[in-house]
């Protein structure tokens, strides 16, 4: 069994859609406990008139069906998977963007149900499937930090698309060969639908900015490539040049480089940062280029910085940026340099800070430049 935990997404803006869902459905589960207790007639009226399903179908009940649950385990679950899935949604979708999209997705998962089950639902899930078939489209190669409870207790990370691609086929399974389950699996595909045909809807018109790594440009880069093969396979042979002897360190370290992404890649983050340091410090002359492709590069910089090697994560962190200057997320890591460089050199961390509160256009980033800024000032 994987529960997640968390993802090594990070944010420009602090999330305030999430915890506001996150309240107002707690509350609402609250307020059903304790009239389960008291009056657990008014208890079954209220779930009646809130649960979504054909027979009894009105306009409200696949909103109001979103916010009510059945027991502690089916909130914990919806609630431990929107807070893990919903912030970096809600970051790129803007917070008026993502309140709109997750009310959608829960009347839209609604009405799935609703269409072809007679047995009335009720939760999140089907809105928060939502979310995550978003999260799948807009950063498929994100790792997601969770806890292994089959035998042994142990945390893992995988990527986005195999974990929820596992969520998506679990509930095709249970819709196929156990529909009468007691789980509204037709409401988790349709929010499952609907959440991803959105996110590849604004990304193919432009209204949301593509990001290198997302399902689009993912597989706008793959079909470019087999052009490029198909091209190359196809024309016609030229007359070979003669060539410079290959340089056996530069083979050496294209090597390594293949080795730590192939580590990244299988989410083995320990044994890649310890080989990029090696890498790094056997390859030091400047003639050597030990940065790897942007995503591994922010993999290994954010792992260093997790497990306290602090000097090598802000090395790592300003070789990504030496790089690739024009990252999306050149401000936060600009940020978390400054945060790195304090200690040793206090007037460079301001001066970084300075800078991009300066330069940066995005709202969210200038008060966390700002606290940043303040923070260092204050140490003396």
């Amino acid at each position: 069994m994987l529960i997640p935990l968390g993802t090594d997404r990070p944010k420009k803006r602090r999330s305030l859609i999430v915890p506001a869902l996150f309240g107002i459905n707690l509350g609402v589960f609250i307020v059903q406990i304790l009239l389960r207790s008291m009056a657990p007639e008014s208890a079954e009226a209220l779930e009646r008139f809130g649960a979504v399903w054909g027979r009894d179908l009105h306009w409200w009940t696949p909103v109001t069906s979103a916010f009510l649950h059945a027991d502690f385990w089916h909130i914990f679950g919806n609630m431990l998977a929107l807070v893990v899935f919903g912030p970096p949604v809600e970051d790129r979708f803007g917070r008026v963007g993502f309140s709109a999209f997750y009310l959608f997705g829960a009347i839209g998962s609604g009405l799935a149900h609703a269409a072809f089950s007679a047995s009335p639902a009720i939760g999140a899930s089907g809105a928060i499937a939502a979310v995550s078939g978003a999260f799948l489209v807009l950063f498929p190669n994100t790792r997601i930090r969770c806890i292994w409870l089959l035998g042994i207790i142990s945390i893992m990370q995988v990527p986005a698309w195999w974990l929820i691609g596992l969520y998506i086929v679990l509930d095709l399974l249970a819709q196929t060969f156990t529909p009468d389950n007691g789980i509204a699996n037709l409401a988790h595909l349709g929010g499952y639908v609907y959440g991803s045909l959105v996110a590849l809807v604004l990304l193919g018109t432009h209204i949301l900015p593509r990001e290198p790594y997302d399902l689009f440009s993912i597989m706008k880069q793959k079909n470019r490539k087999r052009q490029f093969q198909s091209v190359t396979r196809t024309s016609t042979p030229r007359p070979m040049k003669s060539v410079s002897k290959p340089d056996p360190i530069a083979e050496e370290l294209a090597q390594i480089r293949s080795q730590v992404a192939q580590r990244v890649s299988e989410g083995n983050l320990d044994d890649a940062a310890d080989r990029y340091l090696v890498m790094v410090d056997r390859f030091h002359e400047p003639k050597y280029n030990t940065t790897l492709h942007r995503e591994a590069q922010y993999q290994i910089a954010n792992h260093l910085f997790t497990r306290g090697d602090h000097t090598h994560a802000r090395s790592a962190y300003e070789a990504l940026l030496s790089e690739y200057p024009s990252d999306p997320e050149r401000d936060v890591i600009r940020i978390i340099i400054a945060r790195l460089r304090a200690d040793s050199d206090k007037d460079g961390a301001i001066e970084i800070l300075k800078q991009v509160i300066e330069q940066s256009g995005n709202d969210d980033i200038i008060p966390l430049a700002q606290r940043e800024l303040d923070t260092i000032r204050a140490k003396g």
